[in-house]
């Protein structure tokens, strides 16, 4: 058996490990909490909380959107795709690494505790949330993370409010071949600045900084837009892609302020007193004007006494279904719908989709001085055209007398507006402002309300 100094020495690495490759480091840091990400979802992975394999995907998503951008169709596009990003045969020419991981713990975004005068005295439940989402508009953005409340006054969560992290920083190197210089840096530029990390990225949930990327304050945002390498201004295509602009409040501030202003415009605008429903009175809000609840309440045959018809709403619309689905709706009082969800219709093979993500991308830009500025970016997608309305759960489908998977829409014989020109024309309409009765539109001028001059902007 031979000796260990009979083992010959390993060769020295070459200083040049091959020809005509780029090596680029980038220092990234977190600026607002991360959800999920993890091999369990909906939680973060404390053991390795920034994965490289989560990386390459949100890189692979973001040069579609720019880069991609160009090609005419669905094959052009995936050849190209192969080259860069590898296929099931070939691995890609993009080494991805990430090292220099710094992660404070994950901790609960919320907790439950019992209100002893709730319900006339007899106690119940209340979410609490914890900094920094309490009192502030971003647990609208969050509602999916606050878990479900205990059944019993003495027993734990139904599901526990979810973990985030709020600090992390670290290195991710790239290796590639020269030649797609251009295509992975883009991916990255649009990535840093316009995605994140983990869930809920298109609502602000896990934003980066890298100040190498950013830019530099307000001043230099229009250079900074034009700078990025991709083209815009062609066909809508099958996939999501970069518009030609995007719009932004030229207010420098912390990126926490700076997320609970973008997401506060939205929550306004579907939820806001006298903009997405009425005023309301002793405490209670308002009704909804959203054409919404009464098409529901159409659809189900479902109506509490204390909700009388309201003949100026449409009864025959879902126009927030552009802002993504599913979307849940949840009455509260007696005689009222049991909960349902709008999902988008199935596929043309049949297949039931539950997923349409939101094409709105609303979150804080991080500058380079450690400031960010709100910002809200439509993505180019093309529209929805047909949903699906179905029971939330058996006991919804029970009280329904349906089965679970019922399309109720489909069973009324239903075909719901989800844009027209007659949603904007009722009277205190929410989407008032677009000509065309288009939520995502009502609400991009809404931001940009030539009066306050809130959203500005930014052109290529």
């Amino acid at each position: 058996m031979p000796k260990v100094t009979d083992i010959p020495a390993c060769p020295v690495s070459p200083a040049v490990r091959s020809s005509g490759r780029v090596t680029r480091e980038y220092q990234i840091s977190l600026i607002t909490p991360l959800f999920g990400g993890g091999v369990e979802a909906g939680a973060p992975d404390e053991t390795m909380p920034i994965r490289g394999t989560s990386i390459r995907g949100q890189l692979r998503f973001w040069w579609r959107a720019t880069r991609g951008a160009q090609f005419a169709d669905h094959c052009k596009l995936f050849i190209r795709h192969g080259e860069i990003w590898g296929t099931t045969e070939k691995a890609s020419p993009v080494e991805i690494a990430v090292s220099d991981v710094r992660v404070k713990p994950a901790r609960s975004c919320a907790r439950y505790d019992w209100n002893e005068k709730a319900r006339g005295g007899k106690g119940g439940w209340r979410l609490v949330w914890e900094a920094p989402f309490a009192d502030s508009p971003l647990s609208y953005a969050l509602f999916s993370f606050q878990g479900k409340q205990p059944a019993s006054r003495n027993g734990d969560p139904e599901e526990p409010p979810a973990t985030f992290i709020n600090t992390a920083s670290f290195t991710l190197r790239l290796r590639y071949l020269k030649e797609l210089s251009e295509d992975v840096e883009t991916a990255v530029w649009a990535w840093v600045n316009f995605g994140g990390l983990g869930a809920r990225t298109r609502r602000g949930c896990g934003a980066l900084l890298c100040e190498e990327l950013a830019p530099k304050n307000v001043g230099d945002l229009e250079r900074w837009f034009r700078s990025g390498a991709f083209k815009v201004g062609g066909a809508v295509q099958d996939w999501p892609t970069m518009p030609d602009l995007v719009l932004v409040k030229k207010s420098e501030q912390t990126p926490i302020d700076a997320w609970k202003e973008v997401i506060g415009s939205l929550q306004k605008f579907r939820q806001g007193k006298e903009v997405g429903r009425n005023k309301g009175s002793g405490g209670r809000p308002g009704r909804s004007r959203w054409p919404e609840p009464e098409t529901i309440r159409r659809v189900t045959a479902k109506r509490s006494f204390q909700h009388a018809r309201l003949a100026h709403i449409p009864d025959d619309a879902f126009p927030r279904a552009e802002f993504g689905l599913p979307i849940v709706f949840h009455f509260q009082g007696q005689g009222e719908p049991p909960d349902s969800v709008l999902y988008p219709s199935n596929a043309p093979d049949g297949a039931a989709r539950e997923r349409m993500a939101s094409p709105l991308i609303l979150k804080p830009l991080a500058l380079a001085n450690r400031q960010a500025v709100p910002i809200i970016l439509r993505l180019v997608t093309p529209d929805v055209t047909e949903v699906q309305l179905r029971p939330a759960n058996v006991s919804a489908a029970k009280a329904l007398n349906v089965a679970t998977d019922t399309d109720l829409l489909a069973g009324k014989r239903l075909v719901p507006k989800l844009r027209d020109p007659a949603l904007a024309t009722y009277r205190d309409s929410p989407l008032k402002d677009s000509p065309d009765g288009s939520a995502i539109e009502a609400f991009l001028l809404f931001v940009r309300n030539t009066r306050n001059k809130d959203f500005e902007e930014i052109t290529r």
